[in-house]
């Protein structure tokens, strides 16, 4: 374990992360996303829409109306852990999420199928409610990462934590 081996495993991680926004059967394709609920730490799999590393940022979609729209308004704070079974690599990361609203040309351009999953019953209704009017309730939920854990299960088990405070900066640690 070396510096270039530590470089390397950062540069393997954004590799994952950047497939799975291309590669719908990638398991980096669906992360799981947890905040924190009124009752404690809540977890979701959502679908990877974007991940760029100039930015630090992992982006998904939402429905702004979601209870996880609500946790995250109330608590910036979220997690993301991505496993990836055939590299035997398991991504956690922290980040401070934001909800971005109004973005129409984008839900214009998400196909007739998608488009519906931002309309009517607010996830988690009971199906028995009325609905509510058919106005969009979709937002760009963008995760500006604070911290990546990288944990590979090879032969000999290493793991490495990196931080956006040190640029990235990575260092080894106990797996």
């Amino acid at each position: 374990m070396n510096d270039q081996s530590l470089i390397s495993l950062f540069e393997t991680v954004w590799q994952h992360l950047m497939h799975g926004t291309e590669d719908r059967t990638h398991p980096a394709r669906h992360p799981t996303l947890a905040s924190l609920g009124p009752h404690g730490p809540e977890l979701r799999t959502l679908v990877l829409r974007a991940a760029s590393r100039d930015d630090e940022c992992l982006e998904f979609h939402t429905d702004v109306a979601s209870p996880k729209a609500k946790q995250i308004n109330a608590n910036p704070a979220v997690a993301i852990h991505v496993w990836i079974p055939k590299a035997r690599l398991q991504i956690r990361a922290k980040a401070s999420a934001v909800l971005h609203t109004g973005d129409a040309k984008l839900f214009a351009s998400l196909p007739t199928e998608a488009q519906s999953n931002y309309t009517g019953l607010i996830p988690g209704t009971p199906l028995t409610a009325n609905p509510p009017d058919a106005a969009p309730r979709f937002g760009r939920l963008l995760c500006h990462l604070t911290e990546i854990d990288v944990l590979h299960l090879g032969e000999t088990h290493i793991r490495a934590r990196y931080r956006s405070e040190t640029n990235w900066t990575g260092a080894w640690i106990a797996p």
